[in-house]
């Protein structure tokens, strides 16, 4: 983990809200520097944001990139994040150990993870902040797998089928549903990943807990065109449901600079 602590955390006892960064496909967690230290102490101090602690968390295995979810071949990554990692937060540092206090947040391959994370357990998380998220509308699937295809990303497409289409029982090297469209069992479980967000949706919906802010926020020009799609998609999917949401194109691309950073500080200082 990466754990950025505010300059007030050495010269006073204050508890602090906690951020969780979730960093893309092929990263680490020094990621989430994108958002701390300098960025963090000028923008805070410049709008009265109240200072937080910011948690990089690890999602990078084997196979480049975890997705940060439950899988038999790759691990129970979901698990280590709303588990281990919140319960090592509270239990060595001086954080506000409540639901309300704590928030998600993640890039791309994180993004997807912070809100499917968030949906989940928002008993644990009450604010998320996704940023340009692998997210699939009705045709992103398709859209993705060719794409991926066409530059050759052999390792997304093992590190997704992993993920998301585990075959443990494999005999073979490939512990994983390789990509077959002509399967609609493949194909379902592909889809479980990165789409399937109505189900997604309705099954956070059915949750006695809800999350108290949610924010959408992705780039027109992103060279990956169904991640935009997608994020509209989920806004879209949101709302019709009548849950409220937060909503920005930055209109530029796949990135994280200190723009988005501040977008993301002042969301979450205004959320604590």
């Amino acid at each position: 983990m990466y754990i950025y602590l505010p300059s007030s955390y050495f010269t006073s006892d204050k508890k602090y809200p906690v951020v969780y960064y979730l960093h893309g496909f092929q990263a680490g967690p020094f990621e989430a520097r994108s958002i701390s230290g300098r960025t963090l102490d000028r923008y805070s101090e410049q709008n009265n944001i109240q200072e937080m602690i910011i948690v990089g968390i690890n999602g990078a295995n084997q196979f480049g990139g975890s997705f940060y979810t439950n899988s038999p071949v790759t691990g129970n990554w979901e698990d280590f994040v709303t588990s281990d990692v919140v319960s090592y937060l509270d239990n060595n540092y001086r954080t506000l150990p409540v639901p309300e206090k704590r928030g998600i947040v993640g890039f791309s391959m994180g993004g997807f993870a912070a809100i499917n994370i968030a949906f989940r357990h928002p008993d644990k998380f009450k604010h998320v902040f996704t940023l340009s998220p692998g997210l699939f509308d009705e045709n992103g699937l398709e859209k993705a797998i060719k794409q991926w295809n066409e530059l050759e990303w052999g390792p997304v497409l093992d590190a997704y089928g992993a993920a998301f289409a585990p075959n443990p029982q494999a005999l073979d090297d490939n512990l994983w549903h390789e990509w077959d469209p002509t399967n609609p069992s493949v194909v379902e479980m592909w889809e479980s990943g990165y789409g399937n967000v109505e189900s997604k949706v309705d099954a956070y919906l059915k949750q006695e807990e809800k999350l108290s802010s949610i924010y959408v926020e992705y780039g027109s020009e992103d060279q990956f065109t169904w991640i935009p799609e997608g994020s509209q998609f989920l806004v879209e999917t949101l709302r019709a449901k009548g849950i409220e949401v937060g909503e920005h194109d930055h209109g530029s691309g796949h990135v994280v600079t200190f723009v988005q950073a501040e977008h993301i500080i002042d969301f979450f200082g205004n959320a604590f």
